[in-house]
């Protein structure tokens, strides 16, 4: 290869949780959404459901990463929590023992750290859950993965991986067409 040749810079966007637990499907929702869109080659889509225990394969020398789930962390339901990737490891000591799928997922990390390949720039949006049976989603996580799909397209925009074309679009999802858990 030649040395002079830019290197493609890569994004993972990775979603958590199992569409058969109601709000905590949205990871799977969120990747749903976003492969509606047009994000372009540079940019990977993972749902790993409630097993993430092969995230370091979706991470290994990736220049950005986004990791999409739900959690009950006692806010209001539809909350997003936006981490950096010190944030995520600033609040792992309690956080792993929240779910054993957050577990997986530190244990992945840790394994991508130690090959040298765990991305620098990170970013964990966490949707509070309210609805955690059954199929389809609440009408505040409904909401909320609007938003947070905008989210991540802007944080891929400052990256340079989207145009901002992409940020002035607002599609109609599949979802959309799911119902809403009470």
């Amino acid at each position: 290869m030649d040395e002079s040749s830019p290197t493609v810079k890569k994004a993972s966007i990775i979603g958590l949780g199992n569409v058969c637990e109601g709000d905590f499907g949205i990871g799977c929702y969120i990747v749903d959404a976003l492969s509606q869109e047009c994000l372009g080659e540079a940019i990977d889509l993972a749902y790993l459901g409630h097993d993430p225990r092969d995230a370091d394969l979706w991470l290994y020398k990736i220049d950005f990463a986004v990791i999409v789930g739900a959690v009950c962390l006692g806010g209001p339901a539809g909350h997003i929590y936006c981490w950096d990737r010190e944030t995520f490891q600033r609040n792992i000591g309690w956080f792993a023992f929240t779910s054993h799928s957050i577990e997986s997922l530190v244990n992945a990390l840790a394994r991508a750290e130690i090959a040298g390949g765990l991305p620098g720039d990170m970013l964990f949006l966490w949707l509070e859950a309210k609805e955690v049976s059954g199929l389809g989603i609440s009408k505040e996580l409904r909401k909320a993965l609007r938003k947070a799909a905008q989210i991540i397209k802007q944080h891929l925009f400052e990256r340079r991986f989207l145009p901002e074309t992409t940020l002035r679009i607002s599609p109609i999802y599949r979802l959309d067409l799911l119902r809403i858990v009470a």
